[in-house]
């Protein structure tokens, strides 16, 4: 594990992002690479036994990003779900350089309601995810594809959508307020949310909703308790404590 590292810091709306789409950049070592199938066989064995959903597909990386005058320029690779999970435990990856990181991005948002509550996610242990609460937020997927600020913006959307019931017409303000490396060599596309509904409205609206499979409930939150949470969760929330502006 790493410490997380802050790449960008702003107060950024879809017109501050341009997004571009190459090939990966991501360093390639044979002697980790020649791990992966033998690590996934045996995650894709595990998952069966505990009745996990476990699926490759595609998600965007991080090849580059660079930060000038307000906007940031973000240059996104290909790298699919098998090799992002299973590099983190090959042997000696975490002795590997930056260039060779798997740099997976993923959303992830601090959303407060109109009565000032916090909302996280607890979470059923039927997926990937090994957190028991995590933020609502996901892996970014290419599909649909990422073209452009606002489709990074609408991936977010989506997963609040499904994660949680929120609409896109529930928002009153979404920032992105950082770009990050997490302690797992991901990179984290960390938001800012707030809703124009209350708890109350949100809570009603989730427990007559159906659930994803790997969505146990929604944990709804005073500041101070959330906070704490996060305290005492893993090194990226304890850095993101520090960055929490709503």
């Amino acid at each position: 594990m790493i410490k997380p590292v802050m790449l960008a810091k702003g107060h950024f709306k879809p017109k501050d992002l341009s997004i571009t789409i190459s090939k990966s950049n991501r360093k390639i070592d044979p002697k980790i690479e020649d791990q992966l199938n033998n690590l996934w066989k045996e995650k894709e064995r595990r998952a069966r036994e505990k009745g996990q959903l476990i699926y490759n597909g595609l998600s965007y990386r991080l090849n580059s990003l660079k930060l000038r005058e307000g906007k940031l320029f973000i240059d996104l690779g290909i790298i699919d779900f098998k090799t992002r999970e299973c590099l983190l435990e090959a042997k000696d990856y975490y002795e590997l350089t930056e260039e060779y990181w798997r740099k997976g991005g993923h959303t992830l948002a601090i959303v407060k309601t109109s009565d000032g509550k916090y909302l996280m996610v607890e979470l059923s242990g039927k997926s990937m995810n090994k957190n028991k609460t995590d933020f609502l937020g996901g892996i970014i997927e290419t599909e649909p594809p990422i073209k452009s600020g606002n489709d990074l913006f609408e991936s977010l959307y989506r997963e609040l959508g499904e994660e949680a019931f929120i609409k896109k017409e529930d928002i009153s303000n979404c920032i992105l307020e950082m770009v990050y490396i997490t302690h797992s060599t991901d990179v984290g596309f960390y938001f800012e949310i707030l809703l124009k509904i209350t708890s109350d409205e949100l809570e009603n609206r989730f427990n007559n909703g159906i659930k994803e499979i790997d969505i146990k409930s929604l944990k709804i939150m005073s500041r101070e308790d959330f906070i704490k949470e996060l305290e005492n969760h893993n090194s990226d929330k304890q850095f993101i404590v520090t960055q929490i502006e709503i």
